[in-house]
């Protein structure tokens, strides 16, 4: 009896040990399928299906206070934008206005300056002709004083050549009164005669002869040397070359 058990034991115990290996080896397969990742067309498949859903969307709720606080936030920000805008046009005019000003000052202070630059100028010109009239007016009077100078001292020494000449001036017979002789005399700084010339005659050679005559006696004239050397250009201008005129008077006839 004890030799019939055992082999059936033994069966029974392989049987359940091969039902516990199958039923361990399904559920771990089971259970690895279970876990393996789903495809992404049946996500994609879920997503088309819940857009299509027609069940209606709540609207989002709307906070009044937020949206009244982005409201001033943003009145604010357009007033302060208003308010830099206003102050850089302000500003703007402000600096135009001053330019403006700066350029009219500029503009007047040159024409003041021009203004009296010309005046002075005007001035200037002014005093230079007043000094240039009062200068040629001395010279001119200071000319004037010369040439009579000058005249009285010409007149002077033509008084002593006539002088002298007709202090050896012996008349002819054919003289007579009111005859007239004009003579030009030239000089030498020395004061000697080197020519006489009758340049108008008094219709009677005898008496003109005479004159020239006369004129070769006396020969030389020291008032004539005294100017030749105490005014060279007197004597040069108006004595080198004199004339003189005779006349016949006091004749008994």
């Amino acid at each position: 009896m004890k030799a019939s058990y055992g082999p059936a034991i033994v069966i029974s115990v392989a049987l359940h040990a091969l039902l516990i290996a199958v039923l361990t080896f399904g559920w771990e397969a089971e259970h690895k399928r279970e876990l393996k990742p789903m495809p992404k067309f049946v996500q994609a498949k879920l997503v088309q299906l819940e857009s299509k859903s027609d069940k209606p969307k709540a609207p989002p709720k709307v906070d009044l206070r937020e949206k009244r606080r982005q409201q001033e936030l943003e009145r604010q920000r357009q007033a302060e934008a208003e308010k830099k805008r206003k102050a850089a046009a302000e500003r703007k005019k402000k600096q135009e206005v001053e330019k403006k000003r700066k350029a009219d000052e500029a503009r007047k202070k040159r024409e003041a300056e021009e203004k009296a630059r010309k005046e002075k100028e005007r001035k200037e010109r002014l005093e230079q002709e007043r000094m240039s009239a009062f200068e040629d007016a001395l010279e001119d009077e200071e000319a004037l004083q010369e040439a009579s100078n000058d005249s009285a001292a010409v007149m002077s020494v033509a008084q002593a050549i006539q002088q002298r000449i007709e202090a050896v001036w012996s008349r002819p017979p054919s003289a007579r009164n009111g005859m007239v002789v004009e003579v030009q005399i030239n000089f030498v700084p020395t004061g000697r005669v080197v020519a006489s010339t009758i340049t108008k005659g008094s219709g009677n050679a005898a008496v003109d002869r005479s004159v020239l005559t006369a004129v070769k006696k006396v020969e030389v004239f020291p008032e004539v040397a005294d100017v030749a050397r105490e005014e060279p250009s007197l004597f040069e201008r108006q004595i080198r070359t004199t004339k003189l005129i005779f006349r016949v008077e006091g004749l008994r006839q």
